[in-house]
């Protein structure tokens, strides 16, 4: 788990250091955040979508499924007043955040690490609902357009098309025709570029902010839900339901992740206070080394 964590934080500092440099200066950041958009981040959705769903899976994932799409809602909830004090553009990144959360690099080798297999299969099902709300909830979002005119734009945006690519796609991959190898691989190795360029990027905003910047009232207070309160609401909640051990140590844990990279590449993209975001993602990160020992704990 910390060394996950201690890896983001080198390439925090990769991306920081250039960004000190002028290596990744305003302009090249904006232009490596387009690429992450329209290639990388769709790479990644589409091979996401690249897993066998036989009859059986689909029965003993169902539990965790119908848990996943239960908190996206009760996400949907929270946002509608946790962060009604704060200024737009920073509750547009707490709104996003508290729906998407850094499961994918950080939560699916611990929920491994602690269930083994059943638990890397049951965290691949989880973030399958946050995969789909991530853009078809968070994009708007930043954008700010949501009416009837923008939803052929929000439908065709890079991220939005690849999730119905990705589901086509893995229709066909459990009929035995998955995707061809060179084509695979290719995917794998842009997809394998998400983390590393995510964070650089982040890392160049956070260079141009003074050390006292990286602090902030607003995204400490977002920390504490984020982290602690929310999962521990979602554990009473679970421990009421008859699930199994597994459903529930697996739904509560990746409830408990720092915020998602890619809130800071959506600020960035849409000039949504992409400071404020790397402050989220900088301080959720870090306070996550002392609060999912915790969490676990409570498992």
């Amino acid at each position: 788990m910390y060394k996950l964590q201690l890896q983001l934080f080198i390439l925090l500092a990769v991306g920081y250091y250039v960004g000190k440099k002028n290596i990744l200066d305003s302009s090249a950041r904006d232009r490596l955040t387009s690429l992450i958009i329209k290639i990388i981040l769709p790479s990644s959705i589409v091979l996401s979508f690249q897993m066998e769903l036989t009859a059986n899976m689909l029965h003993e994932t169902l539990e965790v499924l119908l848990a996943a799409s239960g908190i996206q809602v009760l996400y949907l909830l929270l946002n509608t007043v946790l962060w009604r004090k704060f200024p737009e553009e920073e509750a547009i990144s707490c709104k996003y955040a508290t729906m998407v959360t850094n499961a994918s690099f950080v939560g699916l080798p611990i929920a491994t690490a602690l269930y083994g297999e059943k638990g890397l299969l049951y965290a691949s099902i989880f973030v399958l609902p946050q995969r789909i709300m991530m853009w078809a909830y968070g994009l708007p979002l930043y954008t700010g357009k949501s009416e009837k005119h923008m939803a052929r734009k929000i439908l065709l945006h890079p991220c939005v098309a690849s999730i119905f690519i990705g589901i086509f796609l893995m229709i066909f991959y459990n009929r035995g025709y998955p995707l061809p190898e060179v084509a695979a691989s290719a995917m794998k190795s842009l997809s394998e570029c998400t983390t590393a360029l995510c964070m650089i990027v982040i890392g160049g905003v956070m260079s141009e902010m003074k050390l006292s910047e990286f602090f902030d009232v607003h995204a400490f207070y977002f920390c504490v839900w984020r982290l602690l309160l929310i999962p521990v609401f979602i554990l009473v909640i679970l421990h009421h339901l008859e699930i199994s051990d597994v459903c529930r140590g697996v739904s509560v844990l990746l409830t408990g992740l720092p915020a998602s990279t890619t809130v800071v590449i959506l600020a960035q993209q849409y000039d949504r206070k992409p400071k404020f975001a790397s402050q989220m993602m900088f301080l959720s990160t870090l306070g996550s080394m002392l609060t999912l020992p915790l969490v676990i704990g409570l498992l």
